[in-house]
């Protein structure tokens, strides 16, 4: 009666340790996913491991104002409100095609490196001056055996990284400031200044692009 019991406990640790195992392994991916594109956000066609990308290839300075939701996050202008948290987001496996817009063409590597066996989904989340990757990942496949003990035995893991962008960073810092300091000059007058100043610059980041 021992060796039969000792034999079951032993297979569920070894069970339980093979669980484990895939949840750091899932973990780790989804952490090192999230961190290579919060690294790489400043270049959509940099290579997904390393960061390298071809000399010549810059993105325009502009693209944040319309594309990343910038002028809603900062001001308010356009739809939404200010300070609203928005999102992109791509799930895998079979992400759906990011067509002409950058901020899922930058979430696309990450979201195929993960689909090979796993589903989730990798994410953008900003709001004000919050700018985050996000990703959670699964894997499909359950140990039965401790699925009867725990109900799931699903590994599973979600991670999170600021993007930072120094220079892109001051640039967001002089934009605020400055505008900030001409809504105050314009008094009663400040909701029709930044529409407009919304307007104009909307219309630059549009023409970059032409």
């Amino acid at each position: 009666m021992l060796m039969p019991t000792l034999l079951v406990v032993t297979f569920l640790l070894v069970f339980y340790a093979l669980f484990t195992a895939q949840n750091a392994i899932v973990h780790y991916k989804s952490a090192v996913a999230a961190e290579r594109t919060a690294f790489n956000w400043s270049h959509a066609d940099s290579d997904f491991a390393t960061g390298a990308y071809e000399d010549g290839r810059y993105e325009g300075l502009y693209w944040r104002l319309t594309d990343d939701a910038l002028l809603q996050g900062l001001f308010g202008w356009g739809s939404g409100e200010a300070g609203d948290e928005t999102r992109d987001t791509l799930g895998f496996p079979g992400a759906a095609d990011p067509g002409d817009r950058l901020t899922l063409r930058k979430l696309q590597p990450a979201a195929e490196a993960l689909a090979g066996s796993w589903r989730g989904s990798v994410g953008y989340a900003r709001g004000g001056v919050r700018r985050e990757i996000e990703v959670s990942a699964a894997d499909p496949a359950e140990l039965r055996p401790l699925v009867l003990l725990r109900g799931s035995a699903a590994a599973s893991s979600e991670a999170a990284t600021p993007v930072t962008e120094p220079a892109e960073w001051m640039r967001t810092f002089d934009l605020v400031r400055y505008y900030t300091a001409k809504a105050k000059q314009e008094g009663s007058g400040a909701d029709a200044y930044l529409g407009k100043a919304g307007s104009l610059l909307g219309r630059k980041a549009n023409a970059q692009w032409q």
